[in-house]
């Protein structure tokens, strides 16, 4: 029986060595081949421009083709489960976003668990919301939003790209610590909400800068605070939400890249570098001040600590609220 014993023990020393020296390789000659990043949102949005500004520069830096690839769909879901079922191998990278915190609390059967299934490269930039009205609107400031909103229960609606966004959860929580009640009305993108706002059918939103920047360029839509814990550099004379009469209210939208869970950590840390010095080039640099936005600058385990902080601050939030997984 020991000797049975010691041959399985030597057995799987071989395997595991065999596997280690197999990682080793890969890790070596990466890359070898194109590279997908998969882009779970439609073309065109603030998360899909950066993307292929980051394939662009990793093209170059890796010396293989990195194709940007649209798979959007069911709250980012399509895109990220492709993502999680790829081989962990460097070739499929993940453009996720504030929505990998948000859907394990508003999707009642979520395929994957994004802390398990994934492994977080580099946090790419961070985006504070804009609270948004238009110049017709009664309330002109967020102290007056909130005394008009007590004062009509229910009355006032507010939009969002979508049940379970981050400008819907944001708004959530505006309203949960001003203790204001509001109406939801959820839309298919940013785009559209903000006509419907622009146009006087809603009242409110919650969207980032750079989705509501041709809006504040043409005086269509008046933004009243941002949400970050500080002044914009944009807007230097737009008070934050805190500032303006919630205080310790925080909320804001995120990017990073992540890789599927056992991608060798030669590839990750090779990845993490390579995107650190894209997010620091004049093109990106510019691209973040032209829309309100901030390189991210977390990577490895601050950045795998900070989604599940988030995860656990929107699960609190959507059991306070009451709002029902889909």
């Amino acid at each position: 029986m020991r000797q049975h014993w010691g041959v399985f023990r030597v057995a799987c020393a071989m395997l595991l060595g065999l596997a280690t020296a197999c990682a080793s390789a890969q890790a070596t000659n990466y890359p070898d081949h194109p590279i997908r990043l998969i882009i779970p949102f439609a073309a065109g949005g603030t998360t899909d421009v950066l993307a292929r500004l980051i394939a662009h520069g990793l093209t170059p830096a890796l010396g293989q083709t990195v194709i940007a690839e649209n798979r959007s769909g069911a709250a980012t879901v399509i895109g990220t489960s492709i993502v999680v079922s790829a081989p962990p191998d460097g070739y499929t990278l993940l453009e996720g976003s504030v929505s990998l915190s948000i859907t394990p609390n508003t999707m009642a059967k979520l395929p994957y668990d994004p802390v398990r299934d994934l492994t977080p490269v580099i946090q790419t930039s961070t985006q504070a919301y804009l609270v948004l009205v238009r110049p017709s609107f009664p309330a002109q400031s967020i102290e007056e939003l909130i005394r008009y909103a007590r004062a009509n229960p229910g009355k006032v609606s507010f939009g969002s790209p979508g049940h379970g966004s981050g400008g819907h959860l944001a708004a959530e929580l505006f309203a949960l610590d001003a203790r204001i009640k509001m109406t939801h009305i959820a839309y298919k993108g940013d785009n559209p909400a903000l006509s419907d706002l622009a146009g006087g059918h809603i009242d409110l939103m919650f969207a980032t800068m750079a989705s509501a920047l041709p809006h504040l360029q043409s005086g269509q839509l008046v933004p009243l605070a941002i949400t970050s814990p500080r002044r914009s550099k944009r807007y230097p004379a737009l008070p934050t939400v805190a500032e303006a009469g919630v205080p310790g209210f925080e909320a804001a939208s995120w990017n990073g890249i992540f890789v599927p869970a056992g991608t060798p950590a030669p590839i990750v840390a090779r990845l993490e570098r390579e995107i650190a010095a894209i997010l620091q080039t004049p093109e990106l640099l510019n691209w973040f001040a032209q829309n309100g936005a901030e390189p991210g600058g977390l990577v490895g385990d601050a950045f795998g600590a900070m989604l599940v902080s988030n995860i656990a601050k929107w699960s609190r939030l959507v059991r306070a609220v009451g709002i029902k997984p889909e």
